[in-house]
């Protein structure tokens, strides 16, 4: 009786295959990388740098991020989500509508004043899609209309209002954490004063 031969399986060149990639992880982990390298290395970090410190490819990165300038849009939709949370916080936790006011600007103040090299890279790009939930302009824009209405105000003007805002805010506190002239405190209080004697006087129109 002659032996049954058992067919023979070739296994198929380069490595054996693994769990898929998880694309969301993998983007995460380089938002990371990428915030740790403009912290250590400035403003001015490739996709080289960000590669190195995740531990990846330049071809791992480019599957992720098309260019420098999507993963900025990547950084700056995530840092704008941490601030729409505080803001959400602020709203949350403080009842006074001037109070909401400072804490909302010191929010920003802090910003700049622990992420020296993001803040100021980032905070132009904060306000490209206003119009997407989650974003900076449109948490403010939501609001600036809840206080419209509160005192029987065009709600209509929340939008440039947010808009001049945080245009005047970000300016503000850009220049401060530049030059570092007066205290945090100061700073943020001479804004909360510039932004509450204008919107206190909406109540007082016609």
């Amino acid at each position: 009786m002659e032996p049954i031969l058992q067919p023979v399986t070739r296994r198929g060149r380069g490595r054996p295959p693994g769990p898929p990639l998880d694309l969301d992880k993998r983007r995460s982990n380089l938002l990371d990388a990428a915030e740790e390298a403009f912290r250590q290395n400035g403003s001015e970090v490739g996709l080289v740098e960000v590669a190195k410190i995740a531990g990846l490819s330049r071809s791992a990165v480019y599957a992720a991020f098309a260019d420098r300038n999507a993963l900025l849009d990547a950084l700056a939709a995530r840092e704008g989500r941490r601030i729409v949370d505080g803001l959400a916080t602020v709203l949350a936790t403080v009842d006074e509508p001037r109070a909401q006011t400072r804490a909302a600007v010191d929010l920003l103040a802090d910003w700049f004043e622990t992420e020296p090299v993001l803040a100021p890279l980032l905070m132009g790009r904060l306000s490209s899609n206003e119009r997407e939930a989650g974003s900076v302009l449109g948490a403010l824009v939501e609001i600036l209309r809840a206080g419209f209405a509160d005192r029987d105000g065009d709600q209509a003007a929340a939008e440039p209002w947010a808009h001049a805002i945080v245009g005047a805010v970000s300016s503000t506190i850009r220049w401060w954490s530049k030059t570092g002239t007066m205290s945090r405190t100061q700073v943020v209080d001479h804004l909360t004063d510039l932004i509450w004697s204008g919107f206190s006087d909406v109540s007082q129109r016609d």
